[in-house]
């Protein structure tokens, strides 16, 4: 924040020197503003910009920046246009920004602060240049030389260069495309900082032969039956186990250590002892089948990507638990 009080006080004490300076130099009117009133409203304008980037209101510091550069038209003004556009996130304005101000005619005798702006500048550019994302949009459906329209965001891309990667700033686009006697197509996609993304839309035949799904692997049903049937044995495995166990533990208490001191207990203890090695087998079958659950799951992993994809709505698996054993309910 400091740095930016400093950037606003040397602007200022630059535009005061100018106020000077334009009365020599008043026949230029590309570098200097043409009157007094112009000269304090680009000043009013830095003033107010300053004040909105220390209220992280890049925005509207933007705006004031923006209007500040369109009277003055010097590289001090423009270097804040390009430092805003990149805190803003747009990387492609800010890189144009920076190359504009690199641009700009060099004056015999400026002040130093525009050296410094220009400097700023090209450094400024060849930071920004390899975050610049790219998106490539690839077309199929119609013939190489058939005019198409393509538009990201709603901007249509100049036809000589529509084929070409096209710089984007990070984050969500809308990328479509149309042709002659075709309805057009569009998708949504997200790319990141840096990033090098291509994009297909189909249109025409194309269009009628793509599924709508998934252009990335397809994942084979085995992979959701094979690793429900795992989830299930454990959950089932786990219960049965823990519900032997109990039983097991009852029938202690009734016969401590093997041996029923009554007939009562000893009739009272079969029965749950039955119950107890029951569910034991249960709880053994249940664990061996979620392990080869768990093989088919994995097996499903390596042999996706052939088969069209199936959604998990459509794959479905219930394990029943019954007093003689279990079984498995399913829909594929």
């Amino acid at each position: 924040m400091g740095s930016e009080r400093a950037r606003g006080r040397a602007r200022r004490t630059l535009v005061a020197w100018l106020l000077g300076f334009t009365t020599i130099l008043a026949a230029d009117a590309v570098a200097f503003a043409q009157s007094k009133t112009e000269r304090d409203m680009a000043r009013a304008l830095m003033d107010e910009g300053d004040a909105k980037v220390e209220k992280k209101d890049f925005a509207g510091a933007l705006r004031a920046y923006r209007a500040a550069h369109a009277i003055m038209g010097v590289p001090s003004t423009g270097i804040e246009v390009a430092r805003t556009e990149e805190k803003l996130g747009h990387l492609v304005e800010a890189h144009k920004a920076a190359l504009e101000v690199t641009r700009l005619p060099e004056k015999p005798g400026e002040p130093k602060p525009f050296t410094e702006a220009r400097e700023a500048a090209k450094k400024l550019a060849a930071e920004l240049e390899p975050r610049i994302p790219m998106l490539t949009v690839v077309v199929q459906g119609v013939p190489e030389s058939a005019p198409v329209e393509v538009k990201i965001d709603g901007v249509l891309v100049p036809s000589e260069t529509a084929r070409a990667a096209q710089p984007v700033n990070p984050g969500k686009h809308e990328v479509s495309a149309a042709a002659t006697g075709l309805p057009p197509v569009s998708k949504e996609i997200e790319i990141a900082e840096a990033q090098r993304q291509k994009v297909t839309l189909a249109l025409g035949d194309a269009a009628a032969a793509d599924d709508g799904s998934d252009t990335g692997r397809r994942v084979s049903p085995l992979v959701y039956v094979g690793f429900g049937v795992g989830g299930a044995g454990l959950i089932a495995g786990a219960v049965t186990g823990a519900l032997s166990l109990a039983r097991a533990g009852t029938v202690k208490d009734l016969c401590p250590a093997g041996t029923c001191p009554t007939q009562a207990a000893l009739d009272e203890a079969t029965p749950v002892n039955d119950s107890a090695k029951t569910l034991a087998n249960v709880s053994n079958v249940a664990f061996a089948l979620a392990v080869v659950g768990v093989g088919v799951g994995v097996a499903g992993i390596f042999l996706s990507g052939g088969e069209p994809k199936k959604s998990p709505e459509t794959t479905s698996i219930r394990l029943n638990i019954g007093p003689t054993g279990i079984g498995l309910v399913g829909r594929f």
